[in-house]
């Protein structure tokens, strides 16, 4: 009794400490680190007493650090990117140029990118070789999806800097996009060996090459774009590549090693079940269309298919369907999932 009345007491206690613990965890990242110890020693005391609890604790810990983390290297990048434009300036009306740029990104910050993007634009047209002004429009741009608009200023300063990484994958992704191949190859080329950019240009890479129906090409690409970290997308593409080879048993090994990643992926779904409609398999069939169905996702491709709940033959597979429409994007025409995926992995290439 003795003893679990003296447990009780020392969880009661570090129970109440907990929310200073927390508390550090919020003050910012110098005072985190400084009481590390002092976390460090909670952590470890709750593992002793509940292991799952400490799991859970542990958890969140690592998740507030990384938003730490991630902050100070969102903070640092602008920083160095508004110390950049402002050197580069060449003109002498820097009071004025200045006030755009500080605005411009202020307004960036608030969502305000109408704004935004008019300040910066001023800018640019006192200080037009500032590469990385441009870059930052282009980024910016690129964003919000307006790649027509991001081309026009990253094409403008290719001359001035024919090698920067970050103006190579933004033109070479839009070129991609765009259905200009050969002029994305190019430049995506040089970035194959980047560690921080091969994973993203390889997946482009990899649609590329199914536009143009080398579907061996496209496997191997897609392959190397998996990543350290298991890709949902990517296992998916290289699941409907085979189901263009015909290979259906590679096919359904990749597409439902996808919706292990990721349940709640309605496209891989579906095309398990068109998969199985072809091998005659009713029952899996049945299970793998009701499950996408579920699913509900925003923007799938085969919702058109699931709303009507029955099964169509299929053209080409869901995430190359597009393809075969006139003036097609290539990277941004299928499915939503799959549009914001390349987003995001392009603008995380280029932090």
């Amino acid at each position: 009794m003795e003893r679990v009345t003296l447990l009780e007491l020392r969880i009661t206690q570090i129970s109440e400490r907990l929310e200073s613990a927390f508390d550090l965890l919020h003050r910012g990242l110098d005072a985190f680190q400084k009481e590390q110890i002092l976390l460090q020693s909670f952590l470890e005391t709750f593992d002793r007493l509940s292991p799952e609890f400490a799991k859970t604790l542990n958890d969140k810990t690592l998740e507030i650090q990384s938003e730490f983390k991630n902050k100070q290297t969102e903070d640092d990048k602008k920083k160095r990117v508004l110390s950049e434009i402002l050197m580069f300036h060449k003109n002498p009306n820097a009071e004025l140029f200045t006030h755009l740029i500080k605005e411009g990104v202020k307004l960036l910050t608030e969502s305000e990118e109408k704004q935004a993007f008019q300040m910066l634009e001023r800018a640019a047209l006192l200080s037009p070789n500032n590469v990385s002004l441009h870059l930052l429009i282009a980024e910016n741009l690129f964003r919000v999806d307006k790649y027509a608009e991001a081309r026009i200023h990253l094409e403008k300063i290719f001359d001035f800097a024919p090698t920067n990484p970050n103006l190579l994958l933004l033109l070479g992704a839009i070129y991609a996009d765009y259905a200009e191949t050969e002029k994305a190859r190019r430049l995506l080329s040089i970035l194959t060996g980047s560690q921080k950019k091969s994973q993203i240009v390889n997946f482009i890479w990899g649609m590329l090459a199914a536009f143009e129906e080398n579907w061996a090409e496209a496997i191997a690409a897609f392959k190397l774009a998996t990543g350290k970290t298991e890709s949902a997308e990517a296992q998916y593409l290289i699941g409907c590549a085979y189901f263009e080879l015909k290979r259906k048993p590679a096919a359904l090994r990749h597409l439902q090693k996808a919706v292990s990643i990721d349940s709640g992926f309605s496209d891989a779904w579906f095309m398990q079940s068109v998969i199985y409609k072809s091998q005659n398999n009713a029952a899996q069939e049945k299970n793998a269309f009701e499950t996408a169905v579920e699913q509900k996702e925003s923007g799938a491709q085969s919702l058109e298919f699931l709303q009507g709940k029955k099964m169509i033959k299929l053209e080409a597979a869901l995430p190359f369907a597009h393809f075969q429409k006139n003036n097609t994007r290539i990277l941004t025409g299928g499915s939503l999932r799959l549009t914001k995926y390349i987003r995001e992995m392009i603008l995380h290439a280029t932090e």
